[in-house]
């Protein structure tokens, strides 16, 4: 049998989407088979050109200008300068799973609200929500020092199916 690793303590790491590290730190509480706590994520607010936003989902050629065109249509007013996809999400978020084995899986839910869209200056056009979900699968080190694994948010309609990455867990150890 197995020797149990206990997850309770603070964690630190990132998570990617895009080839992109963004921090983020963890304090897990781990009681038999239930993981829960609390996560922080250091980078709120993400930027991205149309044109990067339009090779990172291999849009066909030429998207990119219709993404604009189709935006500066739906806001004629707005001042001048770039269109850029944005997306700011809460800073905090709370976590709630399981841990099998070497398996770690966990839902984390921002506390707070969030926008998905686009912005021109000041003027934003998209989707603002409240209470948007993580899934979380990771593994265990042999050494229960560290996490690694991936992660899905399912996509709202008329966006991709599923916004996607890695993330990277290690356990700080108290000094």
């Amino acid at each position: 049998m197995s020797e149990r690793i206990d997850l309770n303590g603070r964690w630190t790491g990132f998570h990617t989407q895009h080839d992109r590290r963004r921090a983020i730190s963890a304090h897990l509480s781990h009681d038999g088979d239930r993981l829960s706590g609390t996560m922080s994520d250091d980078c709120t607010v993400i930027e991205t050109s149309i044109t990067e936003l339009a090779m990172e989902e291999a849009l066909p050629p030429g998207a990119d200008e219709q993404i604009v065109e189709k935006i500066r249509a739906m806001v004629p007013d707005a001042p001048g300068g770039p269109v850029v996809a944005e997306v700011q999400i809460p800073p905090r978020s709370t976590l709630e799973g399981q841990v099998e084995g070497r398996a770690v899986n966990f839902l984390k839910t921002y506390q707070g609200p969030f926008f998905s869209g686009f912005r021109i200056g000041e003027v934003r056009v998209g989707m603002l929500g409240e209470g948007q979900e993580a899934r979380y699968r990771g593994r265990l080190s042999p050494d229960g020092t560290e996490i690694e694994g991936d992660w899905q948010i399912d996509g709202p309609v008329g966006l991709p199916n599923q916004i996607k990455g890695g993330f990277w867990l290690r356990r700080l150890i108290a000094g």
